[in-house]
């Protein structure tokens, strides 16, 4: 863990150490479109690196998960769905950025696994 100064803290944006560290940004989409428009989204979803599709078992509804180490890509990518035909909505779900290395770091399986109710 890494301590950071009140300075540090009230500073917005990355520290210099940090600085030089890329970093991953990975947003979740909620796509609501019409059957044609479904089968836009996931061809335009399989050409695009760093895209992944996701069924949701809603008819209509695709799930996407974009990641990039350009902010500009990720925004760039959810214009593009916006401007398919077929495409009723696109909602930005959630919107992380985080280090390289942090991406990287091993974690222990049993730390994030929620116990069966």
């Amino acid at each position: 863990m890494r301590w950071l100064s009140r300075r540090d803290f009230l500073k917005f944006g990355p520290t210099a150490s940090d600085a030089d560290e890329p970093l991953v940004h990975i947003a979740s989409l909620l796509v609501q479109a019409t059957p044609a428009g479904c089968e836009a989204v996931r061809a335009l979803i399989d050409s695009m690196p760093g895209a992944e599709l996701h069924e949701t078992g809603h008819s209509g509804k695709v799930a996407i998960v974009l990641e990039s180490t350009d902010s500009r890509a990720l925004a760039d990518a959810t214009t593009e769905l916006q401007q398919l035909s077929g495409v009723l909505t696109v909602s930005i779900v959630a919107h992380l950025m985080e280090s390289a290395s942090a991406l990287e770091e091993q974690h222990d399986d049993e730390s994030t696994t929620v116990p069966a109710a």
